[in-house]
């Protein structure tokens, strides 16, 4: 029988010490314990902080990478056309070891064609000509055997010079006409019209300031520059007064082409901040310009100023509309669509989607560049059909496009599973799928466009311009910018040369009782063909011919890299 290595001892008081030192040692062990659970929890706070850490150094590290783009970065939004990524469409992709080729054989890849020049343009004929003759010297007008040359022709040459614009003064000339007999008084002729009456411009002049703003974006400060050169000087505050004036003539003009952009079946719209002068502040605040595009069968653009961004804008100048509106999903445009009660319906944008995405490509490059290709498949159906009627491209759209959205969701939805809710990623799917029902809305209506890229595009140059005159003097100028705007813009939509109509319209608008409807930009380009800026709508076409063009390359390189021929391999003859 084996012993204990301690036996308990006989003896009470020993046996009462060995009590006492086993449950000092319990009571050390159970303070480890406790210790240990605290030091698991705090490791456990620890690891969710570092956690967290790690997901806001990433989503501030996206974030400094996107202000990096907009600063230094190109603004174009394009990803490199390779075709071998064919994997993206779900295809297959291109072998990387290509079969190998008989040096007899002519190389399948086509020689680059050399590209021709455009040529010079002849000079149009209704430019005035300058002869400027050059005589030959006379020691060359004698030939060598001493009898005098004659003349047997010339050469033309033709260059263009620019003559600084000039002022001219219009005298009118009343007549004035009494009887010598009875004195009954003077006959003078009527006095003409004016677009100030009693002022000093013409409405020539009066269109040369207001294009020069609102088209080239020169502000009045470099126009009064320009003038000063030609030999006479108006003061700034001359030149802002006469501008409202013309807003006041062109106001019933442009509230007619609103009256008809709220008939159209589809509107498109935006929004942009200009900054306004407060004299109630140090510094300006911010007003805001908003722009409504009608359709084809209205097709007019119109600008509203506002002092805010709130929803009281568009919810004054969307008031009467119903129909489709198309817009960036701000909350201003959602209040108005819901106020409605079903008479307007919000249609999505997938510029803005798309645009979501291609910031946050850097932090989840695969599936980012997956929903990028998808959406690259639906601009593709839109590019191939846009030239067809409302019908064919309902059609397409929906035997072509709805699959494509429906793999999309699906993807998304599986993604939002995993992704960061606060990284770009993260917050672009979020955008995608809480608008999704007005993003596939374009599907079921061939009027629709997939996005609201006119709408900027026709704001754009109220950007360009608001970095040359900086802000608006008063909520007042930003009301008659809105209304030169609009002309601006919708005379650029139909390229009417802009200083032949808006001279047309300050001279008719100056009469009494005038009708308004021949002085629409549809219908007056209609009546005058010869301020057609035809140029400028061949030279938009050639670059849409190109940018087709490239289109279809592309997408041929995919279908190609998606199908790939594969030479069966030449045999190698024995002995070798």
């Amino acid at each position: 029988m084996t012993e204990h290595s301690s036996p308990i001892p006989d003896d009470l008081a020993a046996c009462q010490e060995e009590l006492r030192v086993a449950r000092e040692q319990l009571e050390q062990q159970a303070a480890l314990l406790q210790r240990l659970r605290d030091l698991e929890r705090q490791l456990d706070e620890i690891c969710a902080t570092n956690e967290e850490l790690k997901h806001s150094y990433d989503c501030l590290k996206e974030e400094h990478l996107a202000l990096k783009r907009l600063l230094f970065g190109p603004r174009r939004e394009r990803l490199p056309e390779d075709p071998g990524q064919g994997h993206l469409f779900d295809t297959k992709t291109t072998p990387s070891v290509l079969p190998e080729q008989d040096a007899d054989e002519p190389s399948a890849t086509p020689s680059p064609k050399r590209r021709q020049g455009h040529g010079r343009r002849p000079i149009p004929d209704h430019l005035p000509r300058k002869d400027v003759p050059h005589e030959v010297p006379q020691a060359d007008q004698t030939c060598t055997c001493g009898c005098a040359k004659t003349k047997i022709g010339e050469d033309i040459t033709e260059q263009l010079d620019y003559v600084p614009g000039k002022l001219v003064v219009l005298r009118h000339i009343y007549p004035k006409y009494a009887c010598p007999s009875c004195k009954d008084g003077v006959t003078t002729a009527p006095t003409a019209p004016a677009p100030i009456p009693g002022g000093l411009p013409t409405a020539g002049l009066l269109a040369h300031i207001l294009v020069s703003k609102f088209f080239t974006h020169t502000p009045l400060y470099r126009q009064q520059d320009d003038l000063a050169r030609a030999g006479i000087f108006f003061p700034r505050s001359t030149l802002c007064d006469w501008l409202e004036r013309c807003g006041n003539l062109l106001k019933p003009l442009v509230d007619l082409m609103h009256a008809e952009v709220l008939k159209s079946h589809v509107i498109q719209g935006d929004e942009t901040p200009v900054p306004v002068l407060d004299p109630t502040r140090d510094s300006t605040r911010t007003g805001y310009i908003w722009t409504t595009i009608g359709d084809r069968s209205h097709p007019y653009t119109t600008c509203h100023f506002t002092a805010s961004r709130g929803r009281d804008g568009p919810a004054q100048f969307l008031a009467s509309f119903k129909g489709f509106l198309q817009t960036d999903a701000y909350v201003s445009y959602e209040s108005v669509v819901l106020r409605s009660e079903g008479k307007i319906i919000a249609v999505g944008c997938w510029a803005h989607v798309r645009r979501d995405f291609f910031d946050a490509r850097l932090s989840q490059a695969r599936e980012v560049h997956y929903i990028l290709a998808l959406i690259a498949q639906l601009y593709d159906i839109e590019d191939e059909v846009r030239s067809g009627n409302e019908a064919d491209r309902l059609a397409a759209r929906q035997a072509r496009s709805v699959p494509i959205l429906e793999r999309l969701k699906k993807f998304l939805d599986e993604q939002k599973l995993v992704a960061l809710p606060k990284s770009q990623f993260g917050q672009a799917i979020n955008y995608a799928l809480n608008q999704w029902p007005a993003l596939v809305l374009y599907t079921t209506d061939g009027a629709l466009e997939i996005d609201n890229n006119r709408s900027e595009r026709t704001l754009r140059p109220c950007a360009i311009g608001r970095k040359n005159w900086m802000f608006f003097g008063s909520d007042r100028g930003g009301e008659t910018a809105a209304i030169c705007m609009s002309i601006i813009a919708s005379a650029k939509r139909h390229c009417i040369e802009p200083v032949a109509y808006v001279t047309a319209l300050l001279t008719a608008l100056s009469s009494k009782d005038v009708d308004l409807k021949p002085l629409l930009p549809d219908v007056w380009i209609a009546a005058h063909p010869e301020h057609f800026q035809q140029d400028r709508r061949n030279e938009a076409e050639d670059a849409a011919r190109r940018r087709r063009k490239r289109r279809v390359d592309r997408r041929a390189k995919l279908r190609s890299a998606a199908d790939p021929v594969v030479q069966p391999a030449k045999s190698v003859p024995s002995g070798t």
